[in-house]
């Protein structure tokens, strides 16, 4: 079939209006963006190579387009709305059609690009990005950009580019409290870090009695014949003088320990350093005189087992999703002080219990409240006796505390310190200064809950999740003298979110958040 090209920009181009257009000779469908832009393109590449689309064609695009009452010659094709943007469809498309590819600028468009052809089902179509991005130069996925790949594609649920990502941060040092700014992520990046924490523990188990068993048995012959003439232990701690060279076997012995050794730069380090270390001795150390046939022949055989023990370890590596928790809510009961008299709005919990209060109370406390109230109530809102309601996200607990720090009542106090904190994020996001002032003004006094040290990794999840940045760097004082590794971690890096835990690794080492 005879196309013609919308354009052919230069790769990582900015896609414009004047290069984004796909107006194909015998279109019969138009496929709309998120922001308004569409693409008219014939319908068999799209449903050849989407079941998904296919099914979302035929059951959505039976009408076709009117605007304002007339039908000219495009606005008679179908349209099909589709969630994505004007540029990632654009980046789809050059792939669907016989055009030049064109891959987007930014790692998170290249995820986000493999993840709607996945979402899509578009297999052949995705195979075709995957082969773009392996010829990047740069790599697409390095040292540098692994760990922004790897949460991206937990996030997108690309298991390939997650396993791939994971692979290359084999080839760096796993210490949280090093690690900085790899982990300033948006989404859940405590439950992904931890699952990659899991997937270098199951590597370092294979890679334990992997190279135990290269170093015993696994040696090409032109290795296993080396001796060192300046080495008094062999690798087995046997007194020997002229045995297989000791500093081999150690580097092998600490791949399983330290998967990131594994690299040619570092073995040839441990080497010079093995000679620098008898440089002192009346006699040359023979293993001067190591050729580079046999360490390219050594390394050849190590990288094989290295890499066959690795690729057993891949299926440790799982797509993970957060799991709802429980909410931390009191039972949603409103006391009776609470409804108020006079009241003049109802506010509804996120579990539908009602509080009846006063508009001028909410407009006093919050400034965001003054304003929503200032606008007129557009006809259709709803009314219970009378009185319009305003729907909030907090639940009956939460809102129970805060309306009554409102008022010239007892304060209902929260039961814990994980509610205290949600209740001064609620204060923070209403732009109730003086209330939030309130709550940490209890808090140091010792009548709303505190986390104590044992609770203090937990706290510094938290407050770091809510953005609560004074409790934060609170909890990260109970956390000093406690070690922050994995193993100490475990199961508790799952609560942390978003930039938290890199916020929490910067107020350890006394620094300020950016």
């Amino acid at each position: 079939m005879p196309t013609v090209r919308p354009g052919s920009p230069e790769p990582n181009e900015v896609v414009s209006d004047e290069t984004s257009h796909f107006n194909y000779p015998g279109s019969d469908i138009i496929l709309r963006s998120r922001d308004s832009h569409d693409f008219q393109v014939p319908k068999l590449y799209i449903v050849t190579c989407s079941p998904v689309l296919l099914e979302l064609i035929r059951s959505d695009s039976n009408t076709p387009d009117v605007s304002n009452g007339k039908l000219g010659e495009q606005e008679r094709l179908p349209v099909v709305k589709l969630p994505e943007s004007k540029a990632t469809l654009y980046s789809l498309f050059t792939f669907i059609f016989p055009v030049v590819p064109i891959l987007p600028s930014t790692t998170e468009r290249i995820m986000e690009l493999l993840a709607v052809a996945q979402k899509y089902h578009m297999d052949s179509v995705l195979a075709h990005i995957r082969g773009a991005v392996s010829q990047q130069d740069p790599p697409f996925i390095r040292p540098e950009t692994a760990f922004h790949v790897y949460f991206l594609a937990q996030e997108y649920e690309l298991h390939q580019e997650a396993l791939q990502a994971a692979r290359v941060t084999l080839r760096l040092p796993m210490n949280i409290e090093n690690l900085g700014d790899k982990l300033e992520f948006p989404g859940t990046t405590g439950t992904y870090l931890l699952e990659l924490w899991k997937y270098h523990q199951r590597v370092r188990t294979d890679l334990k009695s992997g190279v135990l068993e290269f170093k015993n048995s696994g040696l090409p012959d032109v290795v296993k014949v080396l001796r060192c003439s300046n080495q008094y232990y062999d690798y087995n701690g046997q007194y020997n003088r002229d045995s297989f060279p000791k500093w081999i076997g150690d580097y092998i012995g600490s791949i399983a320990g330290a998967p990131h050794v594994f690299d040619l730069i570092e073995f040839e380090s441990a080497w010079a350093r093995h000679i620098q270390d008898n440089s002192y001795t009346s006699s040359k150390c023979s293993c001067v005189g190591i050729s580079s046939q046999i360490i390219r022949t050594f390394w050849e055989a190590l990288t094989t087992t290295v890499h066959r023990t690795i690729e057993k370890a891949d299926s440790a590596l799982a797509l993970v999703r957060e799991e709802p928790t429980s909410a931390n809510s009191d039972p949603p009961s409103v006391p009776l002080c609470l409804d108020m008299p006079d009241a003049s709005i109802i506010i509804r919990s996120s579990d539908q219990a009602t509080f009846r209060v006063h508009k001028s109370v909410l407009a006093m406390s919050s400034p965001f409240f003054k304003d929503l109230l200032s606008l007129p109530q557009p006809p259709g809102d709803e009314l219970v006796d009378g009185l319009p309601v305003i729907q909030l996200s907090e639940d009956a607990g939460l809102l129970n505390s805060l309306i009554s720090m409102l008022y010239p009542i007892p304060h209902v106090v929260p039961s814990s310190y994980e509610k205290v904190f949600a209740l001064l994020a609620a204060c923070q996001k209403y732009d109730m200064e003086s209330v939030q002032s309130h709550i940490r003004a209890e808090i140091k006094s010792g009548k709303f809950p505190a986390p104590v040290k044992a609770e203090g990794f937990s706290a510094c999840a938290i407050a770091g999740s809510l953005g609560l940045d004074p409790e934060l760097e609170d909890a990260s004082r109970l956390t000093v003298g406690c070690p922050m590794t994995f193993e100490s971690l475990g199961e508790q890096l799952r609560s942390f979110k978003g930039q938290a835990l890199s916020d929490l690794i910067r107020h350890r080492k006394g620094g300020k958040k950016v």
